[in-house]
């Protein structure tokens, strides 16, 4: 059913596109013909009249003839964009229209969204207390992606008994989080507990933040309305709408894949001292050069060559410069 002009008439659609009925097709070609010039009231003559293909002859209501059909098609389709142009300037005013009410619904619906599988949740406690319900309802995967760098004792304090209880169900679990991480002394021993029970923890530049539930339920950040990418502190979506939760578990999986291993050790975080040290080596110059170019001394060098020997767990430069560059490609 489509409405042409003010009117209500049937057609066939086929790819979109309208077409008139069957026996509005014969009865045009018939008076195009000559074969029927005064056909009888009927579906078919209506359309035809509705659409400008066929029309009284003049000074003879009686009698019909067969109109030009590319005028008619020009004129149709004219018709249609004038009435899609007046629908799209409709919609575009309804907001407008209808912001106060609008704004007075959030207010009295604060953890409310207007679209169906997504509820905009504010507020630290209320987000808390959803993700807990969330995550311990958890039975088969938890999915979390932390681009905060290290958490707080007393996140971490919580976060054991939620994570425990999730892997003692027999999910499983994979976390990612920002290298600087690594160098964290609580949320090293974090990683180590969840990894002897069974998790997988990687650590990466850049990712999205998310908490995804067996693929079916996903807490992602919520933007501020002023931008493009600054997230609100204290707003988070719970999605459940099942094309949206595979856009982030996708989203997590990719930034998974590109991501380095971490079994929980805890890692010194290099300096600058240390990335200079290993610039300088890796353009090929001896431990005099480097502490000459960095206008250090060569114990200085020595010194943080063994700290860093020790962190990557080998006992040669190239073995360090080869464990460099993996973990910079990784990141």
């Amino acid at each position: 059913m489509h409405v042409i002009w003010g009117e209500t008439v049937e057609t066939d659609t086929v790819d979109g596109r309208l077409f008139l009925i069957p026996e509005a097709v014969d009865l045009y070609l018939k008076v195009l013909s000559g074969a029927e010039l005064s056909p009888p009231p009927s579906p078919a003559r209506d359309q035809l009249v509705s659409v400008g293909l066929i029309a009284s002859e003049p000074g003879r209501p009686d009698r019909m003839q067969a109109l030009d059909v590319d005028a008619a098609v020009r004129q149709w389709q004219s018709s249609l964009v004038q009435m899609a142009a007046g629908m799209l300037s409709e919609a575009q005013s309804f907001p407008s229209q209808l912001a106060g009410m609008a704004s007075a619904y959030r207010a009295t619906h604060p953890g409310r969204s207007m679209t169906p599988g997504v509820e905009i949740l504010t507020g630290f406690k209320v987000i808390n207390e959803r993700l807990e319900t969330v995550v311990n309802g958890c039975t088969r995967e938890l999915l979390t992606a932390q681009p905060t760098g290290p958490r707080r004792a007393d996140v971490l304090a919580v976060s054991y008994q939620r994570d425990l209880g999730v892997l003692k169900r027999g999910a499983a679990m994979r976390t990612i989080y920002l290298p600087s991480a690594r160098s964290d002394g609580p949320t090293a021993r974090w990683a180590l507990t969840m990894t002897e029970r069974g998790a997988k923890i990687r650590t990466g530049r850049t990712f999205g933040r998310a908490i995804v539930v067996d693929r079916r339920v996903a807490v992602v950040p919520v933007l501020e309305p002023w931008s493009s990418t600054e997230v609100a502190p204290d707003r988070a979506a719970v999605v459940t709408d099942e094309v949206l939760v595979a856009l982030v578990c996708a989203s997590f999986e990719r930034d998974w894949a590109h991501s380095e291993p971490w079994g929980g050790s805890q890692e010194m975080e290099l300096l600058p001292i240390h990335i200079g040290i290993l610039s300088a080596l890796a353009r090929g110059l001896e431990q005099d050069e480097t502490a000459a170019q960095l206008e250090v001394s060569r114990r200085t060098v020595t010194s943080r060559l063994s700290e860093l020997k020790a962190m990557a767990g080998v006992t040669t430069v190239p073995q360090l410069l080869y464990w460099w560059a993996k973990r910079e490609l990784q990141r």
